[in-house]
């Protein structure tokens, strides 16, 4: 039988360089989400988007991040420059919410809000090293750079949402658009959760959309929950590179402390180091990986389901409405007859309106969501397999080094 290391360590040098290469590059993943994006989104029919959007960097300013973006339109080859604030985005967002002719289409859901300031740096090296880590984080303006790019992928992809004046003036305009700041009082705040918690649960007329909002219900809290146990899992991987890189400190401490006793142990603790910091590196490498494969997938269509859940919810209140508008009808009194009848009528548009634009939009949204995750997954699988064969080899590597210490090309430091 055959010795499954020997089988491993005889790989020639030239692949066993070309894995330390690997480990220290990471699997290129970065435009994943972009390129499924783009793919999906062609899948929606004769509609081609009319810019070309990039976000190449971000840069602090005060106490606001502006963005760079790169628009370019697809009849011009010259791309402009504007610079935006998460604020723009955020009224961006409002506005085509608030746009007519978008009842019924579920809006791609806003990047999350970047977190800059020393205090959110030191919160988040808590979370995902430990309390007990030793440094800060540094600033990761490349991850929202990313997803400033993303959602405006997604939004000029939209065949509405890509042609509206709102994201037009946003795009090609140099200076930013007057806002206003987006605030919720309290008791509008209140408001809203009643009306929710009254129309929300209203049963509704059509079988085909009462089922859709179950299944939305219940798929936003499995996507919440997996989205979290999957970072939760990140963090895990996270912290344990973190103690490992302790331990090969730790060891490298010990080593100049030298003797004729110690000389031969720190041959030893030289190829032990160098075996943690592969350990190390190839764990941090999975991360980021992980992160970049399924780690935003998940975190997109958790919110991504919120959307769809706000379409929903909207179109059940044009249809209390229209009940409404069908019932005061039916007690309307002969001079008001009219006036009830327009009224019922108007409700009875936007209803159908919405719900014609929901059905298209439900059928497009599945469609992209079983598309992202199979290539999702798929991506996940490889980055595993090619970065565990990548660190194991270069393990195994080690392993023989401590067992034929004569045959290592290491020496003590």
């Amino acid at each position: 039988m055959k010795d499954p290391e020997a089988a491993v360590i005889k790989q020639d040098n030239s692949s066993t360089a070309s894995i330390g290469e690997n480990l220290t590059k990471g699997l290129d993943h970065d435009n994943y989400i972009q390129d499924s994006t783009k793919t999906s989104s062609s899948q929606r029919g004769p509609f081609q988007p009319l810019y070309m959007v990039k976000v190449p960097n971000a840069m602090k300013n005060g106490e606001f991040l502006q963005f760079t973006i790169s628009v370019s339109k697809t009849d011009s080859d010259e791309p402009e420059e504007i610079v935006r604030e998460y604020e723009d985005i955020e009224w961006l967002q409002h506005c085509l919410l608030t746009e007519d002719g978008v009842v019924g289409c579920i809006i791609p859901p806003i990047p999350p809000r970047p977190e800059y300031d020393a205090k959110a740096a030191e919160s988040k090296t808590r979370k995902q090293l430990g309390s007990d880590a030793n440094m800060i984080m540094a600033d990761e303006f490349h991850k929202d750079c990313r997803n400033v790019e993303r959602y405006l992928n997604m939004l000029i992809s939209h065949e509405v949402f890509g042609k509206s004046e709102i994201l037009r003036k946003f795009l090609c305009e140099k200076e930013a658009a007057v806002k206003t700041k987006l605030k919720k009082s309290l008791f509008m705040r209140v408001s809203q959760a009643v009306d929710e918690a009254r129309k929300g649960q209203h049963k509704d007329i059509d079988d085909y959309f009462q089922k859709e909002r179950e299944w939305t219900a219940k798929y936003t809290t499995y996507m919440k929950e997996t989205s979290l146990n999957f970072n939760k899992m990140l963090y895990a991987q996270m912290r344990l590179a973190n103690c490992y890189g302790q331990l090969v400190s730790t060891i490298k401490e010990t080593i100049p402390y030298k003797d004729d006793v110690q000389s031969e142990i720190n041959r030893y603790l030289v190829i032990l180091s160098e075996g943690v910091e592969n350990a190390k590196h190839g764990l941090e490498v999975m991360s980021r990986n992980d992160e970049k494969t399924l780690g935003i997938l998940l975190d997109l269509y958790a919110r991504y389901m919120e959307s769809v859940k706000e379409m929903l919810f909207r179109r059940t209140c044009l249809l209390v409405v229209y009940e409404d508008a069908s019932k005061a009808l039916e007690k309307a009194k002969p001079n008001k007859k009219t006036t009830a009848e327009e009224h019922k009528q108007t409700a009875e548009r936007s209803y159908e309106e919405c719900s014609d634009n929901a059905k298209r939009e439900l059928k497009s949204f599945r469609q992209r969501r079983i598309l992202a995750f199979g290539e999702g997954l798929s991506n996940f699988v490889e980055a595993q397999i090619k970065t565990s064969r990548d660190t194991i080899t270069l393990l195994l590597r080690t392993l023989k080094s401590i067992k034929c210490p004569s045959d290592s090309q290491a020496s003590p430091e």
